[in-house]
């Protein structure tokens, strides 16, 4: 029996070493890679098959109360509209995919994601969609601004008209083992990465997060010609200045670099110097309680396994690896003692004893 033990314990002690060695980088430099095939995950009956290709399955959702908002909608006509909303339910909608089959031949470090955005006024109607592919490194994070990477520029004229776009810095999410630094976020209203800082950590429903903010004070974006309806004007088109200011917080998981909750205080208005100002989005919108719930008991979970095979598998694994080994050593080499040989030899006359008796008998 002591042998059995001894060679069990020798095994797993030297799995337990080779696991150690292999835990940091090779184990975790496997776990540590955006994966392909990125799925949606909340579904919105709760009963999708969020694997499938067709479902009800999106990645975020976000809510935003008593906003401004520009409508824009055609009748059966096609006459334009333009309804100026003051007090909004706006509910954005997320959806994000990925294309495996996009991706460069025999690049690993490669992925192509597509992410569809759209918004509605809730009981009124639809405001916008988006679609954007973008390219970006599976450990950093970081868009590579490809070729691939298109994004929407539809208007009344062509909803559909699809640009391309050179994507930088981190857009989907952080990188593994996210610092307490600044990093470059993309934003799309401006189309370049900006500064986005860590300001505090926060706890979600058990999961730690790293809080970063971005602030981009009132810029004159572009300026075009609209139609004059839009300011309740008739004639030709207003040439306007398109204006942008955003706040966004964005709280991270940083282990896995998942933005876990995000929140945004937009500032989107068209200025004209004749006619005033017209919102087209102002207010602020966040990611609702069921999306940052599902984020947090994921990614927190997740999180922390990344981060145990991180930093402490190694450690954990040569200890008790090597402790193993030793014991195993012990039980294979250390010989019976005195008394217990004496025991046995005991036990063998008391046997032989037995025996002459029975004969005896």
């Amino acid at each position: 029996m002591r042998r059995i033990l001894g060679g069990i314990a020798i095994a797993l002690g030297t799995a337990l070493i080779v696991l150690g060695f292999l835990a940091n980088p090779y184990v975790y430099n496997a776990l540590a890679t955006v994966p392909l095939d990125q799925k949606p995950a909340i579904s919105e009956s709760g009963t999708g098959d969020c694997s499938a290709e067709v479902n009800d399955c999106y990645t975020s959702r976000s809510e935003g109360t008593g906003m401004q908002v520009l409508r824009l909608w055609s009748d059966d006509q096609d006459k334009a509209h333009y309804d100026k909303l003051t007090d909004a339910h706006v509910r954005s909608t997320r959806t994000v995919i990925g294309v495996p089959g996009e991706v460069p031949q025999g690049d690993d470090r490669t992925a192509v994601w597509q992410t569809g955005v759209k918004s509605e006024a809730v009981g009124v109607g639809d405001l916008t969609y988006s679609m954007e592919v973008v390219t970006f490194d599976r450990v950093t994070g970081e868009a590579k601004g490809s070729p691939l990477d298109v994004r929407s520029a539809g208007d009344l004229d062509d909803p559909e008209k699809l640009v391309p776009v050179l994507h930088a810095g981190q857009f989907f999410k952080f990188p593994f083992n996210v610092e307490k630094k600044s990093y470059q976020f993309w934003d799309g209203d401006l189309s370049e990465a900006v500064a986005i800082e860590f300001i505090r950590e926060e706890n979600l429903f058990g999961t730690e997060t790293y809080v970063f903010q971005q602030s981009i004070p009132s810029t004159r974006v572009t300026s075009r010609s609209v139609p004059a309806g839009i300011f309740d004007a008739t004639g030709d088109d207003v040439e306007v200045d398109v204006m942008y200011a955003n706040k966004r917080t964005l709280w991270v998981e940083p282990n896995t670099g998942i933005i876990v909750k995000g929140e945004e205080q937009l500032d989107r208005s068209l200025v004209s110097a004749n006619y005033g100002t017209v919102y087209t989005t102002k207010g602020t919108i966040g990611y609702d309680q069921a999306t940052v719930l599902e984020n947090a008991e994921t990614w927190g979970s997740k999180g922390r396994l990344l981060g145990f095979v991180r930093d402490t598998l190694k450690p954990v694994g040569l200890v008790t690896g090597g402790l193993l080994v030793v014991v195993g050593l012990v039980l294979l080499l250390l010989r019976p003692r005195p008394a217990e040989q004496a025991k046995g030899v005991e036990g063998l006359d008391g046997l032989r004893t037995s025996r002459s008796k029975v004969a005896r008998t």
